[in-house]
């Protein structure tokens, strides 16, 4: 079992991060990564919220915020905010069906795409710099884990589009007892390191987020990677601003 978790969990890591090492996986692989994004969300968060824990520019919390930001990306090679900006371009043109998806699929970013983008990373800053402010980097660390296990979530609740390859892959592991597992897991983290009362906005941001995405899906025939990646992104935007409601 052991081995299992490990090999899954590297698997996870080398499709979500620069962390694990790229190499070709079947099918049943792939799928499996989702028992791992509460992992992975924890891996990622402590990485880039330690530097910072242990005191590196302390006495600017502007520049914390703004490293915090840069590391995440980095360590994740902007794959989730590829996601959120192709959801972004999709959603604001307003297009339906074959439309939507052609948008969404084109490798250039369009203005909805640059406003989210914008938007996204400058909440992210301003929200890292409150928290950094107030000492309380451990929620830095629950950020990712939260928008990781919000997309396994939304991977059950979601049916792939026909044209879907590798979305269908990631949602096909999305089964009750995973989200289960993550869910439970990420409460308990939420709790321990927010308080129940910011885990419990973070819960329903979170609850928000889901059901506006899953409505655009049943107009659009399904959800793919990209809404995933979108997923992500918007709970760790969630979980951020929660701890300061």
């Amino acid at each position: 079992m052991l081995t299992q978790f490990w090999t899954e969990y590297l698997t996870a890591l080398s499709f979500m991060t620069r962390l694990g090492c790229a190499r070709m996986c079947t099918s049943e692989e792939i799928a499996a990564t989702m028992r791992q994004f509460y992992a992975v969300g924890l891996t990622v968060g402590a990485l880039i919220t330690f530097p910072f824990a242990l005191g590196i520019f302390s006495e600017h919390p502007w520049v914390q915020a703004w490293l915090w930001v840069f590391l995440s990306i980095w360590v994740t090679r902007a794959l989730h905010w590829d996601g959120w900006a192709d959801i972004w371009d999709g959603w604001g043109s307003c297009a339906e069906g074959e439309r939507f998806w052609q948008i969404v699929k084109d490798s250039r970013v369009g203005a909805f795409g640059a406003i989210a983008m914008v938007v996204g990373i400058l909440g992210q800053t301003i929200l890292a710099h409150e928290i950094f402010l107030q000492g309380q980097w451990q929620v830095l660390i629950f950020a990712p884990i939260a928008g990781r296990v919000t997309a396994v979530i939304i991977g059950g609740l979601g049916d792939a589009p026909r044209e879907s390859t590798q979305g269908r892959l990631f949602l096909q592991g999305a089964t009750n007892q995973t989200i289960a597992v993550q869910s439970v897991l990420a409460l308990i983290t939420g709790i321990l390191f927010c308080g129940i009362l910011p885990t419990l906005y973070t819960v329903i941001l979170c609850a928000l987020m889901v059901w506006s995405y899953l409505r655009l899906a049943k107009v659009q025939g399904g959800i793919n990677g990209d809404f995933l990646g979108a997923t992500v992104v918007g709970g760790e935007l969630a979980a951020m601003l929660a701890f300061l409601m």
